[in-house]
């Protein structure tokens, strides 16, 4: 892996994230405002209220959550800000998730890891660098294999990795070997 770390910002995971998904994971965050934490919430009221027109509302945030996600979706595409604030939150509404995905992912020896209280929105964006045998496929398969009980979808296991790994797989490298690394 290159010794430089490299960036991007949080809304670049907009390449990898289905229209649909992101609209559900931002209805996810809005419908569940009362067990996000308050800085969160506030940050997300502020910009919704600041950025989100929703059409009939002068404040998007006394929309409907369906009209205020549908706007937000459009934000989250650009602002990588809001996409802190709503993944950070997401994630925090499956904490039994996050900490299988946490757990496989320290099993696979990820470096950078963060702890899993650590508040991933203060970071300045997503490591470019993923480890190419670590396919979506295969964590999806690992965090199952870990807990059969967990009932979360293929792309809830995925957002999730990104996030708790902080890498998107833009530039995917093979690990060193062991003769490698002498």
């Amino acid at each position: 892996m290159p010794e430089k770390a490299e960036y991007l910002p949080f809304h670049a995971i907009n390449e990898f994230m289905r229209d649909d998904y992101r609209l559900a994971v931002i209805s996810e965050v809005l419908t569940n405002l009362d067990k996000v934490s308050a800085e969160k919430r506030s940050l997300l009221g502020k910009m919704i209220s600041r950025y989100v027109t929703v059409q009939g509302f002068r404040n998007g945030n006394l929309a409907p959550v369906g009209r205020k996600a549908k706007g937000t979706a459009t934000l989250f595409e650009r602002s990588h800000e809001l996409v802190a604030i709503v993944v950070e939150s997401w994630s925090r509404l499956h904490e039994e998730l996050a900490k299988v995905v946490f757990a496989v992912l320290t099993e696979r020896e990820w470096s950078d890891l963060q702890p899993l209280e650590f508040d991933r929105s203060q970071l300045p964006g997503f490591l470019i660098h993923w480890p190419k045998k670590n396919t979506f496929e295969e964590l999806i398969k690992a965090v199952q294999e870990k807990d059969p009980q967990l009932n979360e979808s293929d792309d809830n296991i995925s957002l999730m990795a990104v996030w708790i790994g902080n890498r998107l797989p833009y530039d995917l490298y093979e690990s060193a070997t062991e003769e490698e690394k002498k």
